[in-house]
Parts: C-alpha cells; sequence; structure tokens
C-alpha cells in the first residue's frame, strides 16, 4: 500500500494542496509526530493543541513553522481564521479547533477521557482520526468507530506503536492464507514492576531529570510502561481489531528470546504453552532469575507465531530463512522494533488519501483491560488510572466486564467504596466512577 499511498502525497504536494492535519497533546509522541510530517511531501501539520503553550509552540516549530507563523487561539473563529491565512494554530484545548480547515485530527493527549472527547468532536465535524491515546481505545474505541462508520470518516490506531506493527504482521499473514497461532510485542517486566509508583518510574528506566524534561516525559505514562500496564492495554487493542483474545487473564508473558518463540506459542499438546491457538499473548525479555535479560530478546520489538496446513508451505516458510519450531510446524514472524512517532504519518496519510485505516476495533470488543488493586484500597481512596499508584490492568476477555469487573477506563477518578485487597480484581460495585465520564457514556450507548 506504501506505493500508492506515496503517489497521492507527491501528488497533493505538486498540487500545492498537503493533507491537514491538527494534533492534540505535544508532549514526546505528538512532537515526534509533528518532526516526521515535517520530513515528508504532502502533508502539513496546520494546529496543535496543548494546555502547555510552551509545548504546543515546540511541537509547531518541529513541524517547520516559525516563530512569526504561530497564532495563539482561543476559539475556534480565531483558530479557522489563522489557518486560513496561512498561519499555525496554537490553542489551549481541542474545541478552539473545531472549525480549523483541517482534514485529519490525532489525539497523543495520553488522557483517556480527553481523547474520546476530543476525537468523538472530530469525527462529528467529518475529520478522520488517528487514535494515539491507546488507553481511550481499548476503553471505547469500538463506539469511535461506530462513528467513524456512520460520518463517513476514518478511526485509525496509529502505525509506529505496537498494536499497528502487530497489526502488519497479522494483516500479511492472513493475506496469504497462513493460521495465526499468537501475535504479541516484546516487554521488559521485572519482579517488583507491577507495584511501582510514578515517582520512580522515570529513573527506573533510565532517565535522568534533565534528559527526562527536555524530551518531556510523562512519569505515569511511563510508569503505565514499567508497570505491565501498557502491554496489557496494547494487546486489548490487538484483540480488538483481530478477534484473537488472550489464552488466560494477563496473558502468559513467558520469559522468552527468539528462538523460542514458535515452541512456547503452540498448543499444550504439542509442548507449548497454549490451551487453543489463535491468540494475544506478550514475550518478557527479563530472565526467570528476574535480574539478567535473556538473550535475543524482543523487549521493543513484535512477533507473530503462524502456520500451514500445507507441508510444502510450510517448507518454504523454512528453508528461506525463518525461525521456526523444533517440529517445523510453527513459523515465527519479527520485527525487532518499532518507531512511536516516525511512521504515524503513514496512517494520516492513509485516512486522508486511500480511506483506510492501519487497524481499527472490530464491532464489539473481544478483550477488555480490568482493574487491579495496587495497593489495599480503602473507602475513599480516588482511583488515578494507568501508570498511576492504585491501579494496574490485565486483559480478560470482554464477559469479564459482564462479570462485574471495573474497567481500567472508568479507573479515572473513580472514588472507592468498598475495601478491596491488593493484587485483586477492583468490582465496580466497589467504587463511583466519575458521573459525567464521557468514557462511561459512549459505553452505555454503545452497549459495553
Amino acid at each position: 500500500m506504501i506505493r500508492p499511498l506515496l503517489e497521492r502525497l507527491e501528488a497533493r504536494a505538486s498540487a500545492g494542496r498537503p493533507v491537514t492535519v491538527a494534533l492534540a497533546g505535544a508532549g514526546r509522541f505528538g512532537t515526534s509526530i509533528a518532526a516526521q510530517i515535517a520530513q515528508m511531501d504532502g502533508l502539513r501539520l496546520a494546529a496543535v493543541a496543548d494546555p502547555n503553550a510552551q509545548n504546543g509552540a515546540e511541537a509547531l516549530r518541529a513541524a517547520g513553522w516559525a516563530d512569526d507563523q504561530l497564532q495563539r487561539c482561543e476559539s475556534p473563529v480565531a483558530a479557522q481564521a489563522a489557518v486560513e491565512a496561512g498561519n499555525a494554530a496554537l490553542a489551549p484545548d481541542a474545541d478552539a479547533l473545531a472549525s480549523a480547515p483541517v482534514e485529519v485530527f490525532v489525539d497523543a493527549t495520553g488522557i483517556p477521557e480527553v481523547a474520546a472527547h476530543n476525537a468523538w468532536a472530530a469525527l462529528r465535524g467529518g475529520r478522520h482520526v488517528v487514535m494515539v491515546t491507546v488507553e481511550a481505545d481499548v476503553s471505547c474505541g469500538w463506539a469511535l468507530a461506530r462513528e467513524a462508520r456512520r460520518q463517513g470518516v476514518v478511526y485509525t490506531l496509529a502505525a509506529g506503536d505496537q498494536p499497528i506493527a502487530i497489526m502488519e504482521l497479522f494483516d500479511w499473514a492472513v493475506a496469504l492464507g497462513l493460521e495465526t497461532v499468537a501475535v504479541g510485542r516484546g516487554t521488559r517486566l521485572y519482579p517488583h514492576d507491577r507495584h511501582g509508583d510514578a515517582d520512580q518510574a522515570l529513573a527506573r528506566l533510565g532517565y535522568d531529570a534533565e534528559t527526562a524534561g527536555r524530551l518531556r516525559l510523562n512519569a505515569q505514562m511511563y510508569n503505565s510502561f514499567r508497570d505491565g500496564t501498557k502491554s496489557q492495554i496494547e494487546m486489548c487493542a490487538v484483540s480488538n481489531m483481530t478477534g484473537l483474545p488472550p489464552d488466560r487473564r494477563g496473558m502468559h508473558e513467558p520469559s522468552a528470546g527468539l528462538n523460542e518463540l514458535a515452541d512456547l506459542f503452540a498448543p499444550r499438546d504439542a509442548g507449548g504453552l497454549l490451551h487453543r491457538t489463535g491468540v494475544v499473548d506478550l514475550a518478557n525479555a527479563v530472565a526467570p532469575d528476574g535480574a539478567s535479560e535473556i538473550p535475543e530478546h524482543i523487549a521493543t520489538g513484535v512477533w507473530a507465531v503462524v502456520t500451514c496446513d500445507d507441508e510444502r508451505v510450510r517448507e518454504d516458510l523454512r528453508i528461506h530463512g525463518t525461525r521456526v519450531s523444533r517440529d517445523g510446524d510453527r513459523t515465527l514472524l519479527f520485527r525487532e522494533y518499532h518507531l512511536c512517532g516516525v511512521e504515524t504519518p503513514l496512517s494520516i496519510a492513509q485516512a486522508a488519501l486511500l480511506g483506510a485505516a492501519s487497524g481499527a476495533p472490530r464491532e464489539t470488543p473481544t478483550s477488555e483491560v480490568l482493574a487491579y488493586a495496587k495497593r489495599d484500597l480503602q473507602p475513599g481512596d480516588t482511583l488515578d488510572g494507568s501508570g498511576g499508584r492504585l491501579v494496574y490492568g490485565l486483559i480478560d476477555r470482554a464477559e469479564a466486564v459482564s462479570g462485574g469487573v471495573l474497567p481500567l477506563g472508568l479507573a479515572y477518578g473513580a472514588v472507592v467504596r468498598e475495601p478491596v485487597a491488593a493484587d485483586q480484581p477492583i468490582p465496580v460495585d466497589a467504587v463511583r466512577v466519575v458521573q459525567d465520564s464521557f468514557v462511561a457514556r459512549l459505553r452505555q450507548e454503545a452497549g459495553a
């Protein structure tokens, strides 16, 4: 799909009509998107919304705008006028960009409630939406995708992040008629990570204060990487795009290197871990000793284990250099890296020029991320969501929410009413959810 996409980008550039883009959230990921857009013909970042004006201005500079072209806009009328005059609109929130003449809206706020609201408004306004905030997608992405279909626009997750990198492997295999045994991403989860606090996360990940400030890293978001919640969220997004469930709550997440994946992700009667095939899972780079890393790990990459009924095809897969299981039945596909931000403009262009999503949730969710207590919770505690002090998330089939467990997307600002022990799922009846939650409203209207 890259060649037709490139041709359309070149045509828009030649005609002087680049695809116009608005971005909400000018943190590390958002600014990376802005910088990459500046490298490409046929795309232009025309507007940025961020409550921190300095961050927003930095993203616009990264996209190639000069300071005298940045126009602070507090209202939709001002933003529209700025873009139409050939300037860049810098707004405190996405609502102020409601009338700006842009084709694609990108949400990189990282806050599910804000991202869901932003995406819904953009879709209702006839814009394509690229959702970077995966936390929002797993909470109500299927509702957003339904609205996109009603409006005749595209809702998609972002290329460059692991869920779409996995989808590229999955789609390639499905297009060739191969059977998917398991798909996943790498992780780096140490024994005590699950209960870590955000104020420790950046240091534990190796960032000093100067680097964290320069890169504008969100400590709570990075803590969700470290406590394992982010990988659970991302695999839930993959599950809801592919229809592949987890084999069990939280997945297996074995310590495994590239040479082991095709053997581990196999049916139990073939010596593997799986009670069923066609699942999502994870591969941990941390060795069983909990301290060292295993050889040839795939901590920052993505993978898929596939097979085929035809021995001739399996033989071809074996002899052309792939890594295969010991019995020769399963083949490992993998990519050792993912390029957050760098590849995201491909999803922007694909939505605007091809009318296609890089990946989007199916009509109803296959899986949910469930809220678990990081510590003993007491009445009056206010839950702080993914990466916070009080909550982590584990994936399970969507039916688990019907069974009364709080979905992680509703664990932001919810007040605890009944005690919940550490490392136990949080019952939905044990908390009072934020009454005007936009995520809750979308879930209710979508029948979740």
